[in-house]
């Protein structure tokens, strides 16, 4: 067992405010981590480890050089489950520097590391590997080496929420082979800089397979080469892409070629489905081309044609891969794995569409910190609602689907964490609560024009970039002229769901918040004898008059609140 690091944080109040008086820990971290929650309570996040401090935090080993290339070569030893490779990295020196942190599972085994045709000397803790120079690397020098490892990679648990790698039999019982590796990190099969805006301009991924297989990663095939019993895939990417994006499927594998038009020009989309779904897939995999018009009409261009887009059947439940999204819902719209819990009425694979949106949120626009992590999530579920919403022509169905999602929802835990620590903020409030806040926000704006141009100026403007919940809520003060720090705060860096507490006599009726940070000052609707009202509640009840008999009802569709009826 990996030891933990504690931290203790012990803040002491005085006359004056309050300060940050120390940090004890069984180990001395080698820089200060900063915490990003203006409000809400730390005690229910991860605990800081020290992996987790050395794989979430940019230090000076980290930060002193920036990746411009990974070149990935992997040999599968099937039988063995196990790999063995080399990735030459290439980088460019920010600062003058002799030594930089390269990340790689501890379980798998340095052979050695070059660099101009000599080894270096390296030191490994946790997952970090400290690489020495013999001679300083200058500022703004291009410069490269090259890691050999080895070793029996992580097993995936729970793909895709529990990653690595997935071993697997097809149903003609042969080997079927994927990876999903989001919450993990790539280290755990291939050495890299392994923070999520540690992207290389580009990829080539070379992966050796036996013969009768084939293997397939991300972007376009460049080549198949044979050798013996072996044959080699070699795969591209030409634009910059998550680490922990880069995949690999391997098994008896065909490609189903489909094409698509946008503008006059013609795309080519090649998936990749067992050889005995090869007719399914070709009729099936037809709706993805919707999918794309949709999120191209509400959210930009999609930004990977020149790697092209692929759905890769898989022996998990999928992936958002970028340009190789993996499927695993049975190619049933009603029956999938997914369908039983996600309704989508019937029209379209839950899964196709989650996935795909990903190359939007989180593969084109990246959270900057993976506790920022709902801007992937959230906005992509929420992102359903609207497809449903603009499907039918109609809000009550999009309204329907969220409310699909309201009783996952557990409040447990703030939504955005720290950051610097390597907390994937992937719990289910992410996902469920982020697409509700969104909704919220949604209404609370009150101005549909606006709100939908919030969305796609901000999916648009950080196109192939990072973002964090900040830079969201900027946008949405640039479009509407408000500040809804007050909204962040509560609903993103506060467990807290917002109690409206309310009752009504003959002539009047109270309302007030409870259970919110003192500054939140949302206004909310009443639907008043049918008649929507609008209203601005504080801490203190206020009330409107009514007359005797009034009816009066809370709108919970269109936000996340507790209504509360006072007796």
């Amino acid at each position: 067992m990996k030891k933990e690091y504690n931290i203790i944080i012990v803040l002491l109040f005085g006359a004056i405010g309050y300060a940050l008086i120390t940090l004890l820990a069984n180990y001395q971290l080698n820089s200060t981590t900063t915490d990003s929650r203006p409000h809400g309570s730390q005690t229910d996040l991860p605990e800081l480890t020290r992996n987790n401090y050395l794989m979430g935090f940019l230090n000076e080993n980290r930060s002193s050089y920036r990746v411009s290339f990974y070149d990935i070569n992997i040999d599968f030893d099937i039988d063995n489950k196990s790999i063995n490779g080399y990735v030459t990295i290439k980088a460019e020196s920010l600062n003058d520097l002799n030594k930089l942190q390269v990340d790689l599972a501890e379980n798998l085994n340095i052979l050695k590391i070059v660099h101009k045709n000599k080894e270096l000397e390296f030191s490994r803790e946790f997952d970090a590997v400290l690489i020495n120079f013999p001679s300083p690397i200058i500022k703004d020098s291009i410069f490269d080496f090259t890691v050999f490892y080895e070793g029996v990679p992580q097993n995936a648990d729970n793909p895709p929420w529990a990653g690595g790698f997935t071993w697997s039999k097809d149903k003609e019982n042969r080997d079927w082979i994927a990876v999903s590796c989001e919450g993990e990190g790539a280290r755990i099969w291939w050495p890299n800089k392994d923070h999520i805006t540690a992207e290389g301009d580009s990829v080539r991924m070379a992966y050796t397979v036996p013969s009768k297989m084939v293997a397939v990663g991300n972007g376009n095939l460049r080549s198949i080469s044979k050798n013996g019993d072996k044959t080699t895939y070699e795969w591209f990417v030409n634009n910059p892409i998550n680490n922990y994006n880069i995949s690999v499927q391997i098994g008896n594998y065909v490609a189903v070629q489909d094409t698509f038009v946008k503008e006059g020009t013609i795309h080519a989309f090649n998936h990749y489905v067992l050889d005995y779904n090869e007719e399914l897939a070709s009729n099936y995999f037809q709706q993805s081309k919707e999918v794309i018009r949709f999120y191209e009409k509400y959210f930009g261009d999609y930004q990977w044609y020149e790697d092209g887009y692929k759905l890769i059947e898989v022996p998990y439940l999928g992936m958002e891969h970028q340009s190789a999204v993996t499927y695993g819902n049975g190619f049933s719209i009603n029956n999938g794995v997914r369908s039983k819990s996600w309704p989508m009425y019937g029209v379209i694979d839950p899964l196709i569409i989650h996935e795909t949106g990903h190359e939007w949120f989180g593969n084109s626009v990246t959270a900057s910190d993976p506790t920022h992590i709902w801007i992937h999530e959230g906005l992509q579920v929420y992102s359903e609602a609207i497809y449903f919403e603009n499907k039918f022509n109609s809000y009550a169905v999009g309204i329907n689907y969220l409310n699909s999602l309201k009783n996952r929802i557990v409040n447990e835990i703030p939504i955005v964490g720290n950051e610097n620590e390597n907390h994937w903020a992937l719990h289910g409030d992410t996902y469920m609560k982020g697409a509700w806040v969104m909704h919220t926000l949604r209404s609370t704006i009150n101005n549909d024009k606006v709100w939908f141009e919030i969305l796609k100026e901000f999916m648009v403007e950080n196109a192939k970039s990072f973002a964090n919940t900040e830079d969201f809520f900027d946008k949405v003060k640039e479009k509407t002229g408000t500040d809804y720090s007050y909204f962040s705060e509560q609903y993103f860096y506060s467990p807290n769901q917002p109690q409206l507490e309310y009752y009504q006599t003959d002539s009047s009726f109270y309302y007030r918040w409870n259970n919110v940070n003192d500054n939140f000052i949302m206004p909310i609707d009443f639907l008043v004898n049918g008649k929507e009202k609008r209203v601005l509640p504080n801490q203190e009840f206020q009330s409107f008059d009514i007359t005797k008999h009034s009816t009066i009802e809370t709108m919970d569709w269109k936000f996340y609140v507790k209504p509360v009826q006072k007796k």
